[in-house]
C-alpha cells in the first residue's frame, strides 16, 4: 500500500494522541508534501508555547517528526501543484488542503502513484471523498469512529 501522509496525522499518532494505526510504517512507499515538515514543526511548537507539552517533550516530538520526514517521499510544491490549488474544487478547501489535494492528484496523474491518504483533517477528508476518495478503513480500525484512511476508488 502506497500512502501519503498529511501533518494532522503525524503529529496526532506521534503524540499518541489517536488510537495506534495498524498500518503506521507498515506502507510500502510513504508519500508527502515537502509542507509537512514545515506544518508538523509549526504544530510542535504551538503545543510547546501553549504548555502542552514541555521543552523536552517538544525536543523529543522534533526528532521523531525528523524520522518520520526522512522515510518519506517528499513531493516539491511545484507550479503545477499551486496553479491546480487555485481552481475548484467540488467542495470549499483551505490553501492547505487545496495544495495536498492537488500534490495527490499530481502524484496519481503525472507520476502514476495512486495513494491512499491518512489524515485527520476533517476538511481534507470531504475534499477527497468528493474527488471520489473512496474510505479504505484498516481492519481493526472498523468498529472505530475514527476516519484516517481514505483510499481513491479506481
Amino acid at each position: 500500500m502506497n500512502v501519503y501522509l498529511d501533518s494532522s496525522f503525524v503529529i496526532r499518532q506521534l503524540l499518541g494522541v489517536r488510537p495506534e494505526c495498524p498500518f503506521w510504517g507498515k506502507w510500502g512507499k510513504a508519500y508527502a508534501s515537502t509542507l509537512m515538515r514545515t506544518e508538523c514543526f509549526r504544530a510542535a511548537n504551538l503545543l510547546r508555547l501553549s504548555g502542552k507539552i514541555n521543552d523536552t517533550q517538544r525536543a523529543r516530538l522534533g526528532s521523531w517528526i525528523e524520522k518520520v520526514v526522512s522515510s518519506v517521499t517528499l513531493a516539491p510544491v511545484t507550479d503545477a501543484i499551486l496553479h491546480r490549488a487555485a481552481e475548484t474544487f467540488p467542495v470549499a478547501v483551505g490553501t492547505l488542503q487545496g495544495i495536498h489535494l492537488a500534490t495527490i492528484l499530481e502524484l496519481q496523474a503525472v507520476h502514476g502513484i495512486s495513494c491512499s491518504i491518512a489524515t485527520d483533517d476533517e476538511h481534507l477528508l470531504q475534499a477527497a471523498m468528493s474527488l471520489g476518495f473512496a474510505e479504505a478503513k484498516a481492519e481493526s480500525e472498523q468498529a472505530g469512529p475514527t476516519k484516517a484512511h481514505k483510499q481513491r476508488s479506481a
